[in-house]
């Protein structure tokens, strides 16, 4: 086999732009030893200029802007009901403009956050048993989505089937030929990723070819998290608001070592609700038809510099496994089954014993809310 200097033109994946949403939440719930819990909501929007001319977004950040400077956004409302043993909320401006609200609350009682949560779409259900605490979380009512909404998701949906479906008959075609030649993998890969190593080289006519197929169809895919120009959402983000009760991150940190989890994932020092979207569908999807999966090691729904960088190298030598590719209606039924919430979100943990002196557990709290938007995950 004779490489050639390749001929494929470098084709940069729309995530490289951005994947950054409009309006972004994230609650965090922090356990402490002791009757202490700190709650902390953030909601972050994007500045103007990310509009792109798209009057859609720009309606629905400039209200989103409106609502947080004026105290009307999501969470002012709801945290000023928690009746908080103490408190803390900032705005951040940018060139006088809000762009982020943070709150968070001192709470001595799951109570507060049972209701917040039931506002949110979520049903709790909090209990302690001796050393043991456990928290359920189960999905209440329907998404968020108009009827508008929900038909336009419907007919996108039926669309990006036929990407994914594409993508999976590319990505299987050049896994079929590293199969026939495992010696060629990082070249192929490292064009497939625009990454290159040193040893990546140029590739044959017949891997240009199969690279120059499977490319696109990975950009059509990606652009699942991009927001259409007089859309005010993307495709992933209508996903949410069709099947999701609860919009937005949901992360929890325990005090103490975890006994039993279900529907959560573990996080380093939290575990997360995984969001039901089409984005998380796809990336469970991996391994049905195709491992590794190229488009999920490359694109992150997120802002620029949250992007993964996969080394070809390291990804070259993964055991590659495929199937038969689906066509796109059996792609469409599979995306459609995995867009349910679990019913059931449990953790169960063992929580340490608490510190004796009330005045040392009072100030130990209040670090803690002082402290809390440093210490959210990531």
């Amino acid at each position: 086999m004779r490489p050639h200097r390749t001929l494929v033109v470098a084709l940069c994946l729309p995530l490289l732009a951005c994947y950054e949403e409009p309006v972004r939440d994230h609650l965090h719930i922090h356990f402490a030893p002791g009757p202490a819990i700190v709650v902390t909501a953030i909601r972050d929007i994007a500045p103007p200029s990310s509009a792109s001319d798209n009057p859609a977004v720009e309606e629905r950040t400039d209200e989103a802007r409106t609502d947080l400077a004026s105290g009307w956004d999501r969470w002012s409302r709801s945290f000023s009901d928690l009746g908080a043993i103490a408190d803390r909320s900032t705005i951040e401006r940018h060139d006088g403009q809000a762009r982020r609200g943070i709150h968070s609350a001192l709470l001595d009682s799951f109570r507060p956050i049972e209701r917040l949560l039931g506002n949110e779409g979520l049903s709790a259900l909090y209990n302690e048993t001796g050393s043991v605490r456990e928290l359920q979380l189960h999905p209440t009512g329907a998404g968020q989505a108009t009827r508008q909404q929900r038909a336009m998701f419907d007919a996108s949906l039926t669309v990006w089937s036929k990407e994914v479906s594409a993508y999976l008959q590319a990505a299987t075609a050049l896994y079929a030929y590293l199969d026939e030649a495992p010696e060629r993998a990082v070249p192929c890969i490292s064009h497939v990723f625009d990454i290159h190593a040193e040893e990546s080289g140029p590739m044959t006519d017949r891997e240009d070819d199969l690279v120059r197929e499977l490319k696109p169809t990975m950009e059509r895919v990606a652009e699942v998290l991009l927001i259409d120009t007089g859309q005010a959402y993307s495709l992933n983000e209508l996903s949410r608001l069709v099947f999701d009760t609860f919009q937005g991150r949901l992360t929890i940190a325990l005090d103490g070592p975890i006994v039993d989890l279900e529907g959560f994932v573990e996080g380093e020092a939290f575990i997360e609700r995984p969001p039901v979207s089409l984005w998380n569908s796809l990336e469970s999807m991996v391994g049905q038809w195709l491992e590794p999966d190229l488009v999920t090691a490359l694109v992150r729904p997120g802002p620029d510099e949250f992007q993964p960088e996969p080394d070809p190298v390291s990804f070259a030598s993964l055991g590659r496994r495929w199937a038969p590719p689906p066509d796109p209606a059996t792609v469409e039924l599979e995306l459609r089954d995995r867009l349910q919430p679990s019913p059931l979100y449990l953790v169960r943990w063992q929580t340490r014993p608490p510190i004796e002196d009330e005045d040392e557990v009072y100030e130990a709290a209040l670090q803690m809310l002082r402290t809390a938007e440093q210490n959210l995950p990531d």
